[in-house]
């Protein structure tokens, strides 16, 4: 059974009342500019349209289809949950322009039943061996980018960078998780306006709303990073092992990406930074209870508690099971229901509450200069 934390569950209901509002209807227009007189212009409109109705495989370009296991790079969860094709919105197409011989732009616009927009998207659409196929935006747009090729890791980036390769970290953490690691492709944008940029998107609901960001693409493992976050975007990376232990609780994952990634923990900052703003706040409201660790799931737009708290349990966890004994943890107890009563019956003390070793634990980190993990990264 899939497990839902109470912050999982706070972003479903949000999309919920989203999708209620969308899925009552879908039309696909094309707008009045848009000269499909034209056989070529008339086949692409509906070649886009016949894919959105059936997400097939047979409108894409063969070889991306090939080599991506999600093979239309823009509808990834990470960049908006429930990936956008699933909202079931309305689509319009706004234009398809010719780029070069045989490769155009098509650009749609997605919406809902009260004209509210969510993208503004731009798909390539190539003309192969006589056959308009579908294609990625981002090979398009990053075809004069630089590449650097590590053994597991290919870079991907603008020349203006240097890149400063994470294999070893990468090479640690498959070797702590006992896993093979695979190549990861991952591509460093300016900022995170332009990583959707980079993806496809000129108009997209989170563009302008911050300037630090990253994503892992599970599926491709792709990692998408800002120039901020670099070439060692080790937050980011640590997803890696998320697909390998599919039962472990969603708190323990969020945490452990901060745990182990140094001083990008978490929205471009260290961990300890993000301790010391919880603790502040669990100072002034008393009321806070950390005895059911999912419900402190918001605080502000700095600082998200989830981090710190399954952090902290993840250090809790090893320090008194070892490394070995978190990797069980990942693979048993997967529910909240099922994490909670682990650490009650087997880290806890007769004596001792969650919440009160929970606090102490984040004053004590507070108190201390630096935060140190148990796993030596």
């Amino acid at each position: 059974m899939a497990k839902i934390t109470t912050f999982r569950k706070f972003l479903i209901a949000i999309n919920v009342l989203f999708l209620i509002n969308t899925i009552s209807a879908q039309e696909y227009t094309i707008n009045f500019n848009v000269n499909i007189n034209e056989d070529e212009i008339k086949d692409i409109a509906s070649i886009w349209h016949d894919y959105l109705r059936s997400n097939s495989k047979e409108h894409w370009k063969k070889e991306e289809v090939k080599a991506l296991e999600n093979f239309n790079v823009q509808n990834m969860p990470s960049i908006l949950n429930p990936p956008l094709l699933d909202w079931k919105l309305n689509n319009r197409i706004l234009s398809i322009s010719n780029i070069s011989d045989n490769k155009y732009i098509l650009k749609s616009a997605f919406f809902n039943n009260d004209l509210e927009i969510f993208a503004v998207t731009n798909v390539i659409v190539e003309k192969i061996n006589n056959e308009f196929n579908l294609s990625n935006y981002i090979y398009e747009y990053t075809k004069d980018w630089d590449i650097k090729e590590r053994a597991h890791i290919k870079y991907i980036y603008t020349a203006t960078f240097k890149v400063k390769s994470a294999e070893k970290f990468y090479k640690n953490l498959c070797e702590v998780f006992n896993i093979e690691p695979e190549l990861i492709t991952y591509f460093i944008a300016e900022d995170c306006d332009d990583i959707y940029t980079m993806l496809g998107y000129d108009f997209f609901i989170s563009k302008g709303m911050g300037t630090e960001c990253g994503y892992f693409e599970s599926k491709n493992n792709f990692v998408f990073a800002t120039k901020k976050g670099g070439a060692n975007h080790y937050h980011e990376i640590t997803h890696f092992i998320n697909t390998f232990y599919p039962k472990a609780n969603d708190l323990l994952l969020t945490g452990l990406s901060a745990y182990i990634s140094g001083n990008k923990a978490h929205f471009g900052k260290p961990l300890k930074y993000h301790i010391d703003r919880v603790g502040n706040y669990l100072k002034t409201n008393k009321e806070v209870d950390l005895s059911n660790p999912f419900d402190f799931y918001f605080m502000d737009k700095e600082t998200n508690p989830q981090y710190v708290i399954g952090a902290l349990l993840c250090d809790i966890i090893i320090e008194k099971k070892g490394r070995e004994g978190l990797l069980r943890v990942f693979e048993n107890y997967g529910t909240d229901e099922e994490l909670l009563n682990y650490l009650n019956k087997e880290i806890l003390n007769d004596n001792e509450s969650l919440n009160d070793v929970l606090r102490e634990r984040i004053h004590t980190f507070s108190t201390n200069k630096k935060f140190k993990n148990r796993l030596g990264f």
